[in-house]
């Protein structure tokens, strides 16, 4: 496999131009979003190895899933809490607050295995670890609806994911694995 070095420019350059639907593996190393926050900052970080899906259309997708599980295919996707999607993109989105902060929109199928490893103050701590030492939020443990609102049945879920650029180290596109820096 072809291995390319790129900045993270070239990455949103690359992606703005992206169009159709292709299977990804990414990594990412960002906050993880369930864990405690102390004066602000979360306490757990995490480096996570995923395989997505890019550029499939939400609403299209969880009608698909309906049909299959013989339910009216009828779902209407909302818009994105706090994000939109960059204009002439439907896969990068931009916060509404910080239009500068920037995010990858893909699918992560049910089924599809992540490695994570989690750090706490720049250490690598095991899962277990956290959980004995509290850095968790409860609602981390809280049971999580499925795709369309509730409406997919759990054999057929997936999950929608929005990624910060900045947070992604590696991309691997169409047979070429890209390595992300500054």
């Amino acid at each position: 496999m072809e291995k390319i070095t790129i900045t993270k420019s070239q990455l949103r350059e690359m992606l703005m131009k992206f169009k159709g639907v292709t299977f990804s593996h990414l990594v990412a190393f960002t906050d993880e979003h369930g864990s405690r926050l102390v004066k602000g900052v979360r306490q757990l970080q995490k480096l996570t190895y995923r395989n997505v899906t890019i550029g499939s259309d939400y609403t299209k997708r969880i009608n698909r899933r309906l049909d299959k599980q013989g339910d009216l295919a009828d779902f209407v996707s909302e818009a994105m809490k706090g994000k939109h999607f960059v204009e002439g993109s439907n896969i990068l989105a931009a916060a509404d607050k910080d239009v500068t902060k920037e995010y990858l929109v893909c699918d992560q199928e049910r089924t599809a295995k992540v490695r994570t490893t989690f750090f706490h103050n720049g250490k690598k701590i095991a899962k277990e670890q956290a959980i004995a030492k509290d850095l968790f939020s409860p609602s981390y443990f809280s049971e999580k609806k499925t795709a369309g609102r509730g409406q997919v049945d759990e054999e057929n879920n997936f999950f929608r994911l929005t990624l910060g650029l900045d947070n992604i180290i590696a991309i691997t596109l169409n047979k070429v694995h890209y390595i992300i820096e500054g």
